[in-house]
């Protein structure tokens, strides 16, 4: 009678386990679709609103003569913010294509680290324009010629398949967030060039302190990943790390741009009577409008990474249980 009894209890058994795995995998799915739509909208919305800032960008280049030697240097400047956001654009189409590889479950390292490059090249010229347009350099004129350096040797470095280079690799991560996380606070690089006395954002459309706070966040999350290796143990570790990351990042988009946003309005809404775009062609309106609007892409990619990021800690807390 025990054995029938036992014989029986074996079946619901499996079927509880069934049960649990189906609503992991089921968790897991969800979660690979909010991470290609976090991803796409982000992508797009990067795509989108650089457009209207190149635009803007060869605009006041364009108003510029070349009749001394401070206007060169005012044009070169320019030049290098209209190729960052050129860079930052084509970023933002490597940000769809890895949001579709981790969809589909393939290898996103290449892609991460193409998008790394990417980002520390924009960085990098925005620096090297702000050293341009800067009266006189200073030490944080000089970081944000630094950082990006290290940040791309850093990922350089991480990519080798050993242990030792990846913690070298993120520990110049770490240090380059850092340089660059102080020299975003004392240099306000948009203002160099638009001067419109709105609250402009990070590099990245994110709001300034928490991108700040996400640059050195990155590198530590991938030092994180690189101790844990490829124990079973540590994984949720690392996952918890990257989640952070995300939630932090995804909370900077949505604030920032909507602040932003709110921000440009303002002064379309003035340009009529007042403000900096009243003696400017109407057409420069018009795009700051597109501007505008295109933000609202990227601030509706913050609100699912965030959801994303919640969504994840769920699962990291499902995967500590079972440790």
């Amino acid at each position: 009678m025990q054995k029938a009894e036992e014989m029986t209890a074996e079946p619901a058994r499996l079927s509880v386990s069934q049960r649990v795995e189906t609503r992991i995998v089921g968790m897991e799915l969800t979660l690979r679709k909010l991470v290609l739509s976090a991803l796409t909208m982000l992508g797009v919305g990067y795509v989108m609103v650089n457009i209207p800032m190149i635009v803007l960008l060869g605009y006041f280049w364009s108003t510029i003569s070349i009749s001394s030697e401070a206007n060169v240097v005012a044009i070169s400047g320019r030049i290098l913010f209209m190729m960052g956001s050129a860079v930052s654009l084509i970023l933002g189409i490597v940000m769809v294509f890895g949001g579709v590889k981790f969809f589909e479950g393939k290898a996103t390292n290449g892609t991460a680290f193409l998008g790394v490059l990417m980002a520390s090249f924009s960085l990098l010229c925005l620096g090297t324009a702000s050293t341009l347009l800067l009266p006189s350099g200073n030490l944080a004129s000089f970081l944000w010629l630094v950082a990006p350096v290290l940040a791309m040797f850093g990922a350089a470095t991480y990519m080798v398949p050993k242990p030792r280079f990846k913690l070298a690799g993120s520990v110049l991560g770490i240090v380059g967030g850092g340089l660059l996380a102080y020299a975003m606070f004392k240099v306000p690089i948009y203002e160099l060039v638009f001067n419109w006395g709105i609250p402009f954002t990070g590099p990245f459309m994110s709001f300034l302190a928490l991108e700040a706070i996400v640059v050195v966040l990155g590198p530590v999350a991938a030092f994180i990943n690189a101790i844990a290796g490829a124990k079973r143990e540590d994984r949720p570790l690392a996952h918890a790390s990257l989640l952070i990351v995300a939630l932090v990042y995804g909370i900077g988009v949505f604030v920032g741009t909507l602040v932003l946003s709110t921000s440009l309005w303002d002064i379309i809404w003035k340009s009529p009577w007042t403000g900096p775009l009243n003696a400017l062609p109407a057409w420069i309106t018009s795009t700051a409008v597109f501007w505008s609007a295109s933000l609202l892409l990227v601030n509706l990619g913050g609100i699912i990474l965030i959801v994303t990021a919640c969504l994840g800690f769920l699962f990291v807390t499902r995967e500590f249980s079972q440790l």
